[in-house]
């Protein structure tokens, strides 16, 4: 029997994560492929929430053209928006797994279902958005002081070399921010909505497998910013089957990573 004065033993018990399979660096176009197969299977419904979000992020876009300096801060925030949508495309993708009937209803339920993890998520994300548009605005102020309101002083600004210098800065640093949010998102709300795992473990997971697989990984956040910046670029109207391109292409990289 121990006496009063030892101090108790204290055990750790190491997270349990589920197994994780390796992928070739050519894995992410077949998941591509089975996300354009699920879109071409369910075309309503898919277009349907491409659609929603378009119009979200024409809808923030034209509200932040008066200030185009902060327009940035404003798609950082519409993108945050994605993983949220996004749940309902899983749902979709794993109720054709089971060759169950697909209704919208079932799918907009889904959000509800876990809302909890869902939210505690978004306010993770949030978190690392809201630094990254103080970092951006502080980055503003110190590169171009007292800017005047309008997109011509702000381009004749970053036509300066103040402003090539400013942009270097912005990506690089916008870079660190995007990774950091790809490891953490990367599987994790699909695993949770499988209940595979919960929202620690499932982020945990996700943040081990890039650091894990770095090369398919890597490929797999490339081609999801690539076809980011094509959505963008075409006025948000490429959204409306990219997003459900890769909603569905994260459940089949969810699917085929974790066993």
């Amino acid at each position: 029997m121990s006496s009063p004065d030892e101090a108790p033993h204290l055990s750790y018990e190491p997270m349990a994560m589920p197994r994780r399979r390796k992928v070739k660096a050519s894995a992410p176009l077949g998941w591509l492929k089975q996300g354009w197969a699920d879109v071409m299977a369910v075309p309503d419904i898919s277009l349907a929430y491409g659609a929603l979000f378009a119009a979200i992020g024409a809808f923030i876009t034209y509200f932040s053209l008066g200030t185009p300096q902060l327009t940035l801060n404003f798609w950082s925030g519409f993108l945050l928006i994605g993983p949220l949508l996004a749940v309902g495309l899983y749902r979709i993708a794993q109720l054709r797994e089971m060759d169950e009937r697909i209704q919208l209803d079932r799918c907009v339920r889904t959000l509800g279902e876990h809302k909890s993890e869902v939210g505690m998520f978004m306010v993770f994300l949030g978190l690392i958005m809201t630094a990254w548009i103080l970092f951006s605005t502080v980055m503003v102020a110190l590169f171009f002081g007292d800017l005047p309101p309008g997109a011509e002083a702000f381009a004749d600004a970053l036509a300066s070399a103040d402003g090539v210098r400013f942009l270097l800065v912005l990506i690089g640093s916008g870079g660190l921010f995007a990774i950091v949010v790809f490891a953490a998102s990367a599987l994790s709300l699909p695993m949770v909505l499988d209940g595979k795992a919960d929202l620690v473990t499932a982020v945990s997971t996700s943040i081990r497998t890039v650091m894990e697989q770095p090369v398919p990984m890597l490929v797999w956040a490339a081609l999801v910013a690539i076809l980011t910046l094509a959505g963008m670029a075409t006025l948000f109207l490429g959204f409306v089957v990219v997003f459900p391109v890769l909603g569905f292409a994260t459940w089949h990289s969810y699917r085929e990573i974790v066993e």
